[in-house]
C-alpha cells in the first residue's frame, strides 16, 4: 500500500501537498482554538477569584487576633 502512495506521490505531488497543508491549517486552528479558551477559563478564574474574596479586617488577615 506505502509502494502505491510512494509512486503516485512521485507522478502527482500535488494531492499530497494539499493534505499536509490542510493538516497545516487544521493543527493551526486547534492550536489557537486551545490557546484562546486557556486564556478565556483562566481570565474567568481571576476575575472569579477577585470578586469572590471576603472583606478580611488586616489584623486577621495578617494573622494577628483582631481583639486586643
Amino acid at each position: 500500500m506505502s509502494t502505491f502512495l510512494l509512486t503516485l506521490a512521485k507522478e502527482n505531488p500535488w494531492p499530497a501537498l494539499a493534505l499536509a497543508s490542510l493538516n497545516l491549517v487544521v493543527a493551526l486552528s486547534l492550536m489557537g482554538i486551545a490557546l484562546a479558551l486557556g486564556i478565556t477559563v483562566s481570565l474567568l478564574a481571576w476575575i472569579h477569584a477577585h470578586f469572590d474574596r471576603q472583606i478580611v479586617p488586616i489584623a486577621s488577615r495578617a494573622g494577628r487576633s483582631a481583639a486586643r
